[in-house]
């Protein structure tokens, strides 16, 4: 049956009573909309678009063909009237989804968008659809539209058998920052195309809070992709996450420990330097040397508290000062110089054994000081260290 047949069986249907010639006057006006939707210039187009909401769904099959139109005005003016029709407008919409060009989707999403509630439920329909992208377009439409109760379907299309299905799933979840997907989107950062990973990876970022304590869990996963993404994660969200971050360095697992210290490191915010300072004595060696790492990372403000336990620390600590003052460089210098005066022998051979290791010259005249130091070890380590030095220097 032709668009216009339809159309005066519609009219007919609801109008049985008016007389032939309004009958005839309503088709002529069909048939110049028609032409003008399918045949006319860009003005024309434009005009007739605008203007045939009112006349409702024998014309939804034409403006379906706007959507597609070279100029965006036509294709947005398209969308405008079938948002008008409304209901009616929806399953061709849908099917009309299976269109590649972003373009015209993004204009039948805007379509569906201003239909609102009543489609729904066709595009949840719509998500099981045989065809990928219409699938994925559905996926878009009620991310767009925000549609909280689709959150279970949303998390299921992050398994579809599509990548760009499950990309738009990941994009979507990420426009409703549901805590009900972290889970899912933890375990789709090992999902096999790069661009989904990614998607993942932003939308837990955007969740933020409720994202963090999974993130932290995921950073000892049997997967290393997905700790490596869990860790770059964690450090997107930044500031917000310290807190957590601190408390892991208190888990059971070492794991935790050692990489929730190594995402503090890279996070770079000075407020954690006092409990990570405090793992310089953890029992594990691994998370003792990410500590270090991560002091030296932090920069110059770890440095008075790494001079501290320098001088007063126990042994286990002292030994993870001195290599991260090691790691730190020049900017340790003038500190370690100040305590070759230290009354502590000990104190003053292991501040000459890292200037040495350190090599800056600003540190030669401090060091030949030493060279009369009552005690013989100091001496000795301080003429290594100037002989470090001179090496560094010729090279």
């Amino acid at each position: 049956m032709s668009i216009i047949k339809k159309f005066l069986n519609l009219f007919k249907s609801g109008k049985g009573d008016e007389d032939e010639s309004h009958v005839r006057s309503q088709k002529e006006r069909s048939d110049r909309f028609l032409a003008a939707l399918i045949e006319g210039d860009l003005d024309t187009r434009w005009s007739a678009v605008r203007s045939v909401g009112d006349l409702g769904e024998p014309f939804i099959e034409p403006l379906i063909r706007g959507l597609k139109d070279e100029y965006w005005i036509i294709r947005r003016g398209s969308a405008d009237t079938l948002g008008k029709i409304g209901e009616p407008a929806v399953g061709p919409l849908i099917e009309a989804l299976d269109e590649p060009g972003d373009d015209v989707r993004q204009e039948i999403i805007r379509a569906l968008q201003l239909i609102g509630e009543p489609s729904v439920e066709p595009l949840i329909q719509g998500m099981k659809h045989s065809h990928p992208f219409i699938r994925r377009g559905a996926v878009q439409a009620l991310g767009i539209m925000g549609e909280t109760r689709v959150v279970p379907q949303l998390i299921e299309s992050l398994k579809d058998p599509d990548a760009m299905v499950r990309h738009a799933g990941a994009v979507a979840l990420g426009r409703i920052r549901d805590p009900r997907a972290v889970g899912p989107l933890i375990e789709t950062l090992n999902d096999a195309k790069e661009h989904v990973r990614m998607a993942a990876m932003a939308t837990l970022c955007s969740i933020g809070e409720p994202s963090i304590e999974p993130l932290i869990r995921a950073l000892i996963d049997p997967n290393d992709d997905i700790c490596r993404r869990a860790t770059l994660a964690l450090l997107t969200i930044g500031e917000p996450a310290i807190d957590s971050l601190i408390k892991a360095l208190g888990d059971q697992n070492p794991g935790i420990r050692r990489n929730s210290v190594a995402v503090l490191g890279d996070i770079g915010n000075t407020r954690a330097i006092p409990p990570i300072m405090k793992a310089l004595d953890d029992p594990d060696r691994s998370v003792r040397i990410e500590v270090v790492k991560a002091l030296a990372a932090l920069g110059v403000p770890a440095i008075a508290p790494l001079m501290q336990v320098f001088r007063e620390g126990d042994s286990r600590m002292r030994t993870g000062s001195m290599e991260a003052l090691w790691m730190l460089g020049q900017p340790a210098t003038t500190p370690l110089i100040m305590v070759l005066k230290d009354d502590q022998s000990d104190v003053r051979k292991r501040a000459a054994l890292l200037l040495g290791e350190i090599g800056d010259q600003k540190a030669v005249d401090h060091l030949t000081g030493l060279l009369t130091d009552e005690n013989v070890t100091v001496r000795r380590e301080a003429f290594e260290a100037l002989e470090m030095i001179k090496k560094r220097t010729a090279q």
